[in-house]
């Protein structure tokens, strides 16, 4: 004898909720989502935020214009930098594959021909050098320098604010766990014979250098007069660049002008104006451990952005800027934002327990609350004055 199977054995048990409880349940749900969003409203109306698009300043002569801004609320540490992009299109399927991941971590053994980093094309090099880092997505690195100076309401004189940039801080913790090491420049390249930065064209080195030599003075006004790290020329042949030997065809290079990359001392000179300068009388030389492609800033722009419309983290101000502070930003025209018809902009913002400022979630939460509310009350109304009783037939129509 088959025994009976157990759902067969057991008596039907299901629920058959009302149109009460369906009701209960929008009404009870469209509360606690309103209660939501105007609790992460009122959080997020904590985190302030300043926003200048400087696009249309004027500059002068040598790119370097500023402007002001005026701070309404106190902004308490830790105070986020930004630049925003507008109509810049990051998420174009062929810009995003044109770069070498290969070429990011692989400091021991460099890839100096343009034949081994075809993935970098159209943008993997320029009369036989290869670029380093190669591809458009690098080529194209977001290249303004800013600086910062403030004025409190109850000072007279304009104070240097310093902005920390580290890797560490404006970089996501999972680009910096080996993705970007940097090739030692001064090594040589065994095919040619020659250094690295001959064989190679780095031109991060001019960006991000392993000393700099920063602006401290501000005071009575004083304009930026930005330093640049000099550079000196080297002999590098034809012949040697595609990686053979020889002399034929010898041409000059420009390399930057330092030296003791890796020592952890390394040492670099300067100009200003065209001119050789001393690094001295208000300006300070300034270390950093991200040079090259470790630099901070080069890694939060190599994470591309999905939207043409878009904010990159700058660096970070750890003092207070009070309410009436006047904040100045020097800054150097280097990324031609109007030759895409782009727009850029400078932001301060601090944040708050959800994080930045961002009413969107907030105003969402209130939207599908406000829907729950009315749907439940249409409902409720419905089925007070028009109920219809669980199991009711008499709107069936049999054909």
């Amino acid at each position: 004898m088959v025994p009976p199977v157990f759902g067969e054995a057991a008596e039907g048990l299901a629920a058959h909720p009302d149109a009460g409880f369906h009701n209960t349940v929008f009404v009870v749900c469209g509360l606690l989502f309103v209660l939501l969003g105007v609790a992460l409203i009122v959080t997020s109306s904590n985190a302030l935020e300043h926003v200048y698009d400087y696009t249309d300043s004027s500059v002068d002569s040598n790119g370097v214009g500023h402007f002001d801004i005026t701070i309404a609320k106190d902004m308490e540490p830790p105070v986020w930098i930004y630049y925003q992009l507008d109509g810049f299109f990051q998420n174009h399927r062929r810009y995003i594959k044109s770069y070498d991941p290969h070429q990011l971590f692989e400091s021991a053994s460099p890839r100096t021909l343009t034949e081994e980093l075809p993935e970098c094309e159209p943008s993997a090099d320029m009369g036989g050098r290869v670029f380093y880092p190669c591809g458009l997505v690098a080529r194209s690195l977001f290249n303004d320098t800013f600086a910062f100076a403030q004025r409190p309401s109850e000072v007279t004189d304009w104070q240097h604010v310093s902005v920390d940039s580290d890797a560490a801080t404006v970089a996501w913790a999972a680009d910096l766990n080996g993705k970007y090491k940097n090739v030692d420049p001064e090594a040589i390249e065994p095919r040619s014979g020659k250094a690295n930065q001959v064989v190679m064209n780095m031109w991060i080195l001019q960006n991000f250098p392993p000393v700099k030599c920063e602006q401290r003075n501000f005071s009575g006004g004083r304009p930026l007069l930005p330093v640049v790290v000099a550079t000196r020329r080297e002999v590098v042949s034809q012949a040697s660049q595609n990686g053979g030997g020889g002399n034929a065809g010898a041409v000059e290079v420009q390399v930057p002008d330092c030296i003791g990359y890796m020592s952890g001392n390394p040492v670099c000179n300067f100009t200003r104006l065209g001119q050789p300068f001393a690094c001295q009388d208000g300006y300070e030389q300034v270390s950093r451990k991200n040079w090259g492609i470790e630099s901070g800033h080069l890694i939060v722009w190599m994470r591309v952005a999905g939207l043409p419309k878009f904010r990159k983290l700058w660096g970070k101000v750890d003092v207070p800027l009070q309410a009436g502070t006047v904040l100045r930003t020097h800054f150097v025209d280097n990324f031609p934002a109007k030759t895409f018809h782009g727009r850029k902009a400078i932001v301060l913002a601090t944040t708050c327990s959800v994080g930045g400022r961002d009413d969107f979630l907030g105003y969402g939460f209130l939207s599908v609350g406000a829907l729950c509310l009315i749907f439940g009350t249409w409902k409720f109304m419905q089925c007070l004055y028009a109920p219809r009783l669980l199991g009711d037939i008499s709107f069936l129509v049999y054909r």
